[in-house]
């Protein structure tokens, strides 16, 4: 891909919008002309695996509730039905919003029906794993995308088992000739308790559709009492059937619809916050751009600050074309730390406040110290705030003090170094002989 096509295109976006804009644009243009991309496995797994639970889930909802129905009796026993229709989904989805809440969201390790619904995807074809145990490995936004996503599949389960119980009811009433009944050795308190239960399902509906609404003389006929039958007026009859719609729809369908919402746009916002800082989107994101990282300015920046980490001996004027040639930066200040300069030093922190272009931390490529690099980085990014551009130089120094290139093992070790701080505004540059 044409780099100056990448760089037109994240031109004045800071380093995180870049790259979500730049790897967007690679995305589209590695789809064209692919038929076997490892994306399009997740996606095929994932709508067999959706079509196959939700039909699942359908046929149980609806078995579940026929297998309710008395067949002695040919009704269906009112507590019974409340209990498995209603009050267990509605458990269920209580468990679901605390552990969501508890979890703040989807965490590194799957919740166990999420994990369920992975693990049958994943075993389609398991010569495609590597991909998802990359993206578990790495976490981040990528892996709560992920999450999100297979939560939203568990909430389309419930949905369609919402649904399967409402058919199951349906379909009941349609073809058999059902009625609904209660009985209890109490039957005045059990029925007092069924109508404040009922009273309070109904709330959602009872201010704007008279239908489904429970009084006292419905609860009282329908108790079944031996030698007497169940009652089957149509009457009697549409209340329970119309109030057992209503109650699964909104108190199981809605919530579940609600949730399935939320899970996407949380997939949506997750998507969104991908940083791209991983080791291998990094190197992604070097050839995207060419040979520089996080160059895409036309014209060199002023008021950089380099901090000369452990005092290297080199001099402004010995990196200033450098600097300019390569990173786009013009250093306007220059600080020794780490060589025991207390008020050199301080002066340093002050002017992280006032470096408009960013910060450059020049170190030489044998002397990497990790502990003092994420002090100086914390306090960088404290004083300059999460958005100034932190710019790592590595070079090693000849015996003549002149700039010098460093070995392949040191660019990996500062590389895997500045990728572990997972910053989208942090870059590691390494001098080049042929530069001077």
């Amino acid at each position: 891909m044409d780099h100056s096509v990448i760089r037109e295109e994240v031109r004045g976006l800071n380093n995180g919008a870049a790259r979500r804009v730049g790897m967007m644009r690679w995305l589209e243009r590695a789809r064209v002309g692919q038929v076997d991309l490892p994306g399009d496995f997740w996606v095929s797994g994932r709508f067999i695996v959706s079509v196959c639970v939700n039909v699942l889930m359908l046929l149980t909802g609806a078995g579940v509730m026929t297998g309710m129905l008395d067949r002695e009796r040919m009704a269906f026993h009112l507590l019974l039905v409340m209990g498995v229709c209603i009050g267990l989904p509605l458990l269920f989805l209580v468990v679901t919003v605390i552990g969501l809440l508890w979890r703040r969201g989807v965490p590194k390790k799957l919740g166990i029906i999420p994990r369920f619904f992975a693990s049958l995807m994943t075993k389609l074809d398991a010569g495609n794993l590597a991909w998802w145990k990359l993206l578990k490995r790495e976490g981040g936004g990528a892996w709560k995308a992920l999450g999100w996503n297979l939560v939203r599949l568990t909430q389309a389960a419930a949905f369609f088992f919402a649904l399967g119980l409402m058919v199951g009811l349906l379909g009941c009433i349609w073809f058999f000739d059902v009625g609904f009944y209660w009985e209890s050795t109490t039957p005045a308190w059990v029925a007092e308790r069924i109508l404040e239960l009922t009273g309070f399902l109904s709330s959602p509906w009872s201010w704007c559709w008279a239908g489904g609404m429970v009084d006292a003389q419905t609860v009282a006929v329908t108790r079944w009492i031996p030698n007497m039958g169940v009652i089957r007026t149509p009457e009697v009859v549409a209340v329970w059937y119309e109030f057992f719609l209503a109650a699964i729809f909104c108190w199981v369908v809605i919530p579940r619809s609600v949730l399935w919402g939320y899970s996407f746009l949380m997939q949506r916002a997750a998507l969104a916050r991908i940083e791209f800082q991983s080791k291998r989107h990094r190197v992604l994101w070097r050839e995207l751009l060419g040979t520089r990282r996080a160059d895409v300015s036309e014209v060199p920046m002023d008021g950089v600050l380099v901090l000369d980490v452990g005092g290297t001996r080199l001099k402004q004027e010995d990196l200033r074309g450098f600097l300019l040639r390569r990173l786009r930066v013009n250093p306007s200040e220059w600080f020794e730390v780490g060589v025991w300069d207390e008020k050199g030093e301080e002066a340093a922190l002050e002017s992280i406040r006032k470096a408009p272009a960013g910060v450059v931390l020049l170190a030489e490529g044998w002397a990497l110290s990790p502990a003092r690099m994420k002090v100086l980085h914390r306090q960088i990014r404290e004083l300059g705030g999460a958005e100034a551009m932190i710019f790592f130089l590595v070079l090693n120094v000849s015996a003549e003090e002149l700039p010098g290139a460093v070995t392949d093992a040191e660019k990996t070790v500062w590389t895997d170094f500045v990728d572990g701080l997972a910053d989208t505004s942090a870059e590691v540059f390494f001098y080049e002989g042929t530069d001077v």
